[in-house]
């Protein structure tokens, strides 16, 4: 997991420090999870990990709020850990549950930092966690950012390799906001491309950005490659995504994070991402495109 930077922001409040410790047993520091859409049926064939920190005082954190005070105190690898724990045995109890039924659970995805993808032990470290949990393949996948697969580039290929072997999905997100090149798709084994919301805002602004991410999709797709559209956050958005052949979208506009109960519901088919959806106060955001081209 990313920890955020801290430049030119306020310094972390280290007297949060012992209760940050504390989370780790106590059970305020939590997993949410945001569903991916299939732009064209609606369903959710993978969720993402979140973690949350429930303070009793402050309320909910995310990662740009107690990540910074994790780094002081020394905590960020054991953040780290625990985030991949708490995510495997999460997966595990999605499929414990759909036992004896048709439901296959999502894919549920963790995003993995640079510095876990270039410890020489991170291999290890997977396969003990997933030791005795008996996943099927592919009910876990890894992503990591395009900067962090750039940064880690001689050991990449053979890491991804191992962990495809182990039946582990590999993804790159944040596709597009760094100096990468689209040959990262060609040297690397991947199943699924995630491309970033603010490079897609800040691209399809006129018909030649679009140009160039539907050209990004129709690559990724004689790759075999899956793409997802991340952030987005408006029905605009989603409409444009899915018109240039992105296969899946996840952001605010089709369902926040949510609570691990919330989440089991989703996973096993007995709720509905739109269940937790908020309409902004727009009217032409309160279109839903997407659930129009699933219909027709």
């Amino acid at each position: 997991m990313t920890v955020p930077s801290a430049a030119g922001g306020p310094p972390p409040d280290l007297t949060l420090v012992p209760a940050l410790y504390a989370a780790f047993d106590d059970g305020s520091l939590r997993l949410h999870f945001q569903p991916e859409v299939d732009l064209r049926n609606g369903s959710v064939p993978g969720m993402e990990a979140h973690p949350r920190w429930q303070h009793p005082e402050r309320g909910v954190l995310g990662p740009a709020e107690f990540m910074p005070i994790a780094a002081a105190a020394g905590l960020v690898h054991q953040v780290d850990q625990w985030v991949l724990r708490m995510a495997v045995t999460e997966a595990r109890t999605w499929h414990r549950m759909a036992v004896g039924t048709a439901i296959r659970p999502p894919r549920l995805w963790v995003n993995i930092d640079v510095r876990q993808l270039a410890s020489p032990a991170f291999l290890a470290e997977v396969d003990r966690l997933m030791a005795g949990r008996l996943l099927p393949a592919g009910a876990l996948g890894l992503e990591f950012s395009e900067r962090a697969l750039g940064m880690s580039a001689p050991i990449v290929p053979r890491l991804l390799d191992g962990l495809r072997a182990r039946g582990v999905a590999v993804a790159v997100e944040s596709f597009g906001t760094w100096f990468g090149s689209l040959a990262m798709l060609d040297l690397l084994p991947l199943d699924l491309v995630k491309l970033d919301g603010l490079y897609l805002r800040a691209t399809m602004r006129d018909l030649e950005g679009e140009a160039v991410v539907a050209a990004i999709v129709r690559i990724a797709h004689q790759r075999r490659l899956t793409v997802v559209a991340d952030g987005v956050d408006t029905a605009q958005l989603a409409a444009r995504v899915l018109a240039l052949d992105c296969d899946r979208a996840i952001g605010p506009v089709f369902c926040p994070p949510v609570p691990v109960e919330d989440a089991r519901l989703i996973a096993l088919g007995r709720g509905r991402p739109d269940r937790w959806y908020r309409p902004p106060a727009r009217a032409d955001d309160r279109l839903r495109p997407w659930v129009q081209a699933a219909a027709g």
